[in-house]
């Protein structure tokens, strides 16, 4: 079982699929339709996106998280408050990394 990503095959007459993975930010998020990306998706709530097209009948969406592994989430300062939320975005950008090398 991935844990990145989910694989629908499209019915050809909806347009929405479940998010069935946490992610960080919504930018995380990618969606692809027979493995050419899809930039014109949007979020219909925080687990729920919309295809920019309704896909034809057996058509593969793939819905994925890629995490940035370039720029930190959180970069902590000398004198700053640690928050729990701080220290979860960081710990989360790294465990969400992993799976997704896992993935692969």
């Amino acid at each position: 079982m991935a844990l990145s990503y989910v694989s629908y095959t499209a019915n050809g007459s909806t347009n929405q699929f479940a998010v069935t993975f946490n992610y960080i930010q919504q930018a995380d998020v990618h969606v692809y339709l027979n493995g050419v990306e899809d930039t014109s998706f949007t979020f219909v709530n925080d687990a729920l996106i919309q295809t920019s097209t309704t896909p034809a009948n057996g058509v593969v969406v793939k819905v994925a998280r890629i995490t940035s592994t370039t720029v930190r989430t959180v970069d902590f300062q000398d004198g700053s408050v640690l928050t729990e939320s701080d220290l979860d975005t960081s710990a989360n950008q790294n465990f969400f990394t992993v799976q997704e090398n896992f993935d692969r």
